[in-house]
């Protein structure tokens, strides 16, 4: 079943790394661009990464399902992989459209507004407040689940069971909502989210084979290797920008596989980076960047001074680092998070 799992995990790395020779110059022509504003230079790129990575999600999880049912028969729930892929292909689709409606190249106003009456949910975009609210949609295919009573193994307490209805209407929403929409606050910089995922979905991919829990492992590995592949994009100095269509991705799917596996006390630890980047987007009401401004040598600082509004502020407030060097550094603290998470609860 690993070479299987792999295999798809593999076919998933190809279908990205061939998708963005061919989308990135559609997603360019058709206007979904925007500056990477991180640079001297601040280069147009085609923006909406995240259609890439659906794509490489969307081969591996049918070749893990091709598998199940013409080769191996493994233990992998597929109705779980699919409920899973639709809740990824929801999401993106919701990421999708702040992507296109955020676009200032588009169409003239007056088309716009004989299209829809209210232009001014259109205007730069899906609103801060909208956002959960449209991305809850990806929590939808898991809540009409019956799960049962989940169990919840908390390390030097026990296992503690949830109820059913306040798991499936409460829980699980929740924790999608909150997955896509923290995910989507720790971007700005070249890769931050496609690395900083890669370690998170690996950790997830290596916990779950440990606990025998095979669907979630399909998904954690089918996801690592298609954001391996993105890395290649999506790294300093970035070939295409990754949109809220991909944040968004990688934040549902996450929360779909902790879900999937029941790995939820492993789940929180994986997204403390990602909770502390929430609570201090709290402090300035989410009106807080995490870019840079850039100096004459290349070095970034934060627009908001000494003050710490995001993670990225630890490095910008300094005026030291690069942006590939604040990237690598986050992605340095999600590795040591991962790997002391996996020691705890091994």
């Amino acid at each position: 079943m690993i070479l299987e799992v792999l295999v798809a995990a593999a076919l998933g790395f190809i279908a990205v790394l061939l998708s963005g020779q061919f989308l990135m110059p559609i997603l360019y022509q058709s206007g979904f661009r925007a500056q990477d504003i991180n640079k001297k230079t601040r280069p147009t790129l085609p923006a909406s990464g995240g259609l890439i990575l659906a794509f490489g999600f969307f081969i591996g999880v049918m070749a893990i399902l091709f598998s199940v049912n013409f080769i191996i028969g493994a233990d992998i729930n597929t109705e779980l992989l699919l409920i899973t892929l639709i809740s990824v292909i929801a999401v993106s689709f919701v990421g999708f459209l702040d992507d296109l409606v955020g676009s200032r190249v588009r169409t003239s106003k007056e088309d716009i507004k004989k299209i829809a009456g209210n232009y001014s949910f259109f205007n730069g975009g899906i609103k801060q407040w909208q956002k959960p609210l449209l991305t809850l949609i990806a929590a939808v295919p898991l809540m009409v689940i019956n799960w049962g009573a989940p169990i919840l193994n908390i390390p030097f307490i026990g296992n503690i069971a949830i109820n059913q209805i306040i798991y499936a209407l409460i829980v699980i929403p929740l924790a999608v909502v909150f997955s896509s929409n923290a995910f989507n606050m720790l971007e700005g910089l070249n890769g931050i989210s496609a690395q900083m995922g890669l370690v998170a979905f690996s950790a997830l991919a290596i916990f779950s084979y440990h606990i025998q829990s095979y669907t979630a492992f399909a998904i954690a590995t089918v996801m690592s290797g298609a954001l391996l592949a993105y890395v290649y994009y999506g790294a300093y100095p970035a070939k295409i920008l990754p949109g809220d269509s991909l944040t968004y991705l990688i934040g549902a799917s996450f929360a779909a596989t902790v879900i999937v596996g029941n790995m939820q006390v492993l789940g929180l630890l994986l997204i403390l980076p990602w909770l502390a980047e929430f609570l201090l987007k709290a402090r300035k009401r989410f009106h807080a960047n995490s870019w840079g401004l850039i100096q004459k040598d290349g070095r970034l600082k934060s627009s908001h001074g000494n003050n710490i509004y995001s993670l990225t502020h630890l490095f910008l407030r300094t005026g030291r680092f690069k942006e590939w060097q604040i990237v690598a550094l986050l992605t340095l603290v999600e590795i040591v998070v991962a790997g002391t998470s996996l020691v705890v609860l091994w």
